[in-house]
């Protein structure tokens, strides 16, 4: 890149994949809102741009090589409905010593791995749900878990796999409900995980030059849904505009929040980012009990940072302009030492 002038920008995403039941596509596709917000903010920023939706690994190679970037913005969840080839992408990336936008491939494959997250997580004295993960139906239960359950693929994000019965309060629904999901994910794995049945919060943590910064925490509102119902964040609660469950769950931020629960909440989130070695932008998501204890689900390494997205009330929260972030996420990563290996 040429001293004193701005570098030039790929911004990199997955195309949708042909294979992908058409439920799920909606947030494949919801990855091109992502792209359109971010390039026109760079623009106005004045950064030359292009943008280009991948597939396969081979037009990773081949966008590279004719774009030339100076940097990529990285949104890319993975490759031909694939979220594994996601770490895959950043390692590519940093083979090619080409500085690239959000989380390093060793956060983004163990952030992925739910299982493998909350075994670090609990080794660093994090509270996460009580859980086991199997990849077929069980005899019995471990004798560490107490029903109520909640079932989610190990190795996915988006609430893929999570429906609106995804909580189970017997062994035989329990049961049941593996025999739905294994077929489609018995390669890594089901999670099942002692249900939380409390507030949710979100943290999301920002990255600067100086290090990283935590938002204002957000609450997801339950209050709209029927006693019957599970207090959850389901895949139609997340995606589905038009279902009850996404209306009757909003999120809110900043959360109306005691300040020295803000604060827990905050270092906690500050904690999951240290554990996972995590260098930029991210979200943690939580739990809180009757008791007041601060549980952990996940951290999500490449959040949604669409224009109102849960990411962004977390930036308007904090008085930071959707450029400011755009512009900042740049600088960190243009900040990042290079490990010139010269491979």
């Amino acid at each position: 890149m040429t001293t004193g002038k701005l570098p030039k920008i790929l911004i990199l995403s997955n195309a949708p994949s042909r294979h992908t039941p058409a439920l799920e596509r909606i947030s494949e596709r919801a990855v091109a809102d992502e792209v359109a917000a971010v390039e026109l903010t760079l623009r106005e920023l004045g950064y030359t741009t292009s943008s280009a939706a991948i597939r396969q690994f081979s037009e990773l190679e081949a966008t590279l090589e004719s774009n030339s970037p100076d940097l990529v913005f990285n949104l890319c969840e993975g490759l031909d409905g694939h979220s594994v080839f996601e770490s895959h992408v950043a390692a590519m990336l940093e083979l090619q010593e080409i500085p690239f936008t959000g989380n390093q491939p060793l956060t983004l494959a163990l952030a992925r791995n739910k299982n493998l997250a909350k075994k670090i997580m609990r080794s660093c004295g994090i509270l996460t749900p009580d859980w086991f993960c199997c990849k077929d139906i069980p005899q019995c239960l471990p004798e560490t878990l107490r029903f109520p359950l909640i079932c989610k693929p190990a190795c996915e994000d988006a609430s893929l796999g999570i429906l609106s019965d995804a909580v189970v309060h017997d062994f035989p629904a329990l049961r049941r409900k593996l025999e739905n999901l294994l077929p489609n994910y018995a390669l890594e794995g089901v999670l099942v995980e002692e249900f939380i049945a409390g507030r949710e919060f979100s943290v999301a943590l920002l990255p600067e030059t100086s290090g990283i910064r935590t938002l204002p925490p957000s609450e997801i509102d339950f209050s709209g849904l029927r006693d019957d119902q599970h207090k959850i964040v389901s895949y139609s609660a997340k995606w589905l505009e038009e279902d009850d469950l996404y209306r009757n769950t909003p999120s809110f931020c900043p959360a109306d929040l005691p300040e020295d629960l803000t604060l827990e909440l905050q270092r906690t989130a500050l904690a999951v980012h240290q554990a996972l070695e995590a260098n930029s932008y991210g979200r943690v998501d939580i739990r809180m009990d009757e008791q007041g204890r601060i549980f952990v689900l996940e951290y999500n390494p490449n959040p949604d940072i669409t224009p109102g997205a849960g990411f962004s009330k977390a930036l308007h929260a904090a008085d930071i302009p959707y450029p400011e972030f755009v512009r900042k996420v740049v600088q960190e990563a243009l900040s990042r030492p290079q490990r010139n290996r010269h491979l």
